[in-house]
């Protein structure tokens, strides 16, 4: 159990949006993001981090940051292995009450003004997170080169509704069948199920911006609201609009 004198927790905002470098920390961090999302990305996962949701970061996993709009980071952290023990980024299911107490405990950073509730507060929360599930919010990235830059090509043009194949051997100089055995072997996802994660993905992060689904669903490749719709339903378990 962590003590309530020696937790670390802090409050920062990033009032223009954009990148936070890639950086590494030496305990595992609790990040709760509030008014945006952010794409967390390292060597070998895509995570978007969406509102008020909890991102587990474990010690010693470089990472970078990125968000087109201002958003806020209430980040608390722990000994490496004291609450949780993933070894990759997971987005958290948090209720709200383990929402409530993160955030009570990072409007108080200053040791010398945190007391008996906030030592409560620690100890429930520290009871809750090893029982928080993870949530479909990070994608594993492929380390072959071409199949590396056929994924971010995905990433970075999510809309690009040319036929696969066409996309593969442009960007990846490689065929289809090549890149579909590549990511079933990297990823465990087929190739079709890795893009069209991807696109929803990014779509959480365009709502975020306050994009309308339509507008959301033909930036990200569907021909119309209502099959993008579906599709965001079926893999995060509630619609669009729950996060615009």
């Amino acid at each position: 159990m962590s003590s309530i004198e020696s937790l670390r927790s802090y409050v920062e905002g990033y009032p223009q949006g954009g990148r936070i470098p890639r950086h590494t920390h030496d305990l595992d961090q609790l990040a709760l993001i509030s008014e945006s999302a952010a794409v967390v990305e390292t060597d070998a996962v895509y995570v978007v981090h969406p509102l008020l949701k909890g991102l587990w970061l474990p010690a010693g996993v470089e990472h970078s940051i990125y968000s087109p709009r201002p958003f806020y980071l209430h980040t608390l952290y722990f000994e490496p292995g004291s609450v949780r023990t993933d070894t990759h980024p997971q987005v958290l299911g948090l209720d709200n009450l383990a929402r409530e107490l993160v955030l009570l405990l990072c409007s108080v950073p200053q040791p010398s003004k945190r007391g008996a509730r906030h030592a409560h507060a620690l100890a429930l929360l520290e009871e809750l997170l090893p029982e928080a599930r993870p949530e479909s919010f990070s994608l594993p990235r492929p380390t072959h080169e071409r199949a590396r830059r056929l994924a971010d090509h995905f990433a970075m043009q999510p809309g690009d509704g040319r036929a696969v194949e066409i996309i593969a051997a442009e960007i990846g100089g490689a065929s289809l069948r090549t890149f579909e055995r590549l990511f079933v072997e990297e990823t465990g996802l087929s190739l079709a199920a890795w893009r069209r994660h991807r696109r929803l993905l990014t779509s959480v992060c365009l709502l975020a911006e306050g994009k309308s689904i339509a507008e959301v669903a033909r930036a990200v490749g569907y021909e119309s609201a209502a099959a993008f719709s579906t599709a965001f339903k079926q893999c995060f378990g509630v619609s669009p609009s729950a996060y615009g």
